[in-house]
Order: C-alpha cells, then structure tokens, then sequence
C-alpha cells in the first residue's frame, strides 16, 4: 500500500524551521512554534525530521550548505588575498542586521553561545565550522603574503585565530546592539594589524 504523499515541500518547511531557530535559539523555540512556522503537523515533523533535535542538526547542516558555503568559497578559493579579507570583513558588518532591526547575528555563532556547555552534535558542528572559518581565513592570509600585501606581526595561523575570533564577537556584538558603524570600526582595526 502506498502511503500518502507528503502535503509540504521538505526544503520549504526546512528554510522556516531555520529562521525561526535563527530569530529565537534553540531552547526558547518550541515544538508548537516550529510546527505552525513550517506549515506541518507534528506527525509530520516527527516523521520527517525525527523531532526537535534532529531536525536542529538538519538546519545547521541546511544553513552552512546555503548562506555560508559563499563564506568559505570567497576565503579559500584560489587567489584569495588580503582584498577577499576585506570584502568579508565588511560583509560581516554590513549584514548583520536585518530589515525592521531583527538582529539575528550567525546562526552558527549564536548556537555556539547557547549550547557550548553541552555535549553533543550541534556543539560538534559549530567547532567544526569555526575551524573552517579559521582555515580559510589563513588560506587567504597565505594568499595575502604571497602577493606582499601584509606585513602581519604574528604567525599566520595565529593571525588567522584572532581574525576568527573578532569575526565572532562582532557576530555576538551584533545581537547585543553595536551599529553598524561599530561594527566598521572593528573590521577596520582588525584588518589594520594586516596592512604593510
């Protein structure tokens, strides 16, 4: 016997799934939230995505796969450089906040915040990401020295440690209120400890 067909489109209701975690955080979003944002039942969730949790780790893999895949492609691409650091920088400060001041930040940056102490596959996930972030941030470093467009004081793995981490307190500023000309102000110091 053939069961019914699904009445949603899995991508569709995955993408809401994500903004909502996004807007909210993981605890503070609910099973009933989640099912009236995706337009499914519970059942369906549950047969879908295999609940809350699994469905989380869904959209963590849903989002680095459509919004930072573009982030790592533009670091770790072949020729990368010190211009590639600087458009990120200022996409960083330029995106971060959204129409109407919904400050959402970075997914991935906002579920390190919420889950860090806990053990488990999200927390899994994040460190990987930053690692990732970390990797191409040095990639193009390389790329920057290469080109003789840095003097950076530090060891580039070093240096591309501390861009990360001001990547992510700009991302954690975000949510807390900095402007954007904040936000600028900090790219612009943090990229000036890379100029000749």
């Amino acid at each position: 016997m053939v069961g019914r067909p699904r009445e949603f489109v899995e991508e569709e209701a995955l993408e809401r799934a994500c903004e909502l975690f996004w807007r909210q955080g993981y605890e503070a979003t609910s099973l009933n939230q989640l099912v009236e944002s995706m337009g499914i039942s519970r059942q369906s969730l549950y047969n879908t995505f295999g609940g809350k949790e699994k469905l989380f780790l869904r959209v963590i893999d849903h989002y680095t796969e459509t919004r930072l895949a573009a982030v790592i492609s533009l670091l770790g691409d072949e020729g990368a450089d010190l211009r590639s650091i600087e458009q990120y920088f200022g996409q960083v400060a330029a995106g971060t906040t959204m129409p109407g001041d919904v400050r959402k930040g970075c997914l991935m940056v906002n579920t390190a915040v919420e889950l860090s102490i806990r053990e488990g596959s999200a927390a899994d996930k994040t460190k990987s990401f930053a690692g990732r972030l970390e990797g191409a941030l040095l990639h193009a470093l390389e790329g920057a020295q290469a080109a003789g467009q840095t003097s950076a004081k530090c060891s580039l793995a070093d240096t591309a440690s501390f861009l990360a981490t001001v990547v992510q307190g700009m991302l954690v500023s975000c949510k807390t209120g900095a402007t954007h000309q904040q936000l600028r102000t900090t790219a612009a110091i943090a990229l000036s400890t890379l100029m000749l």
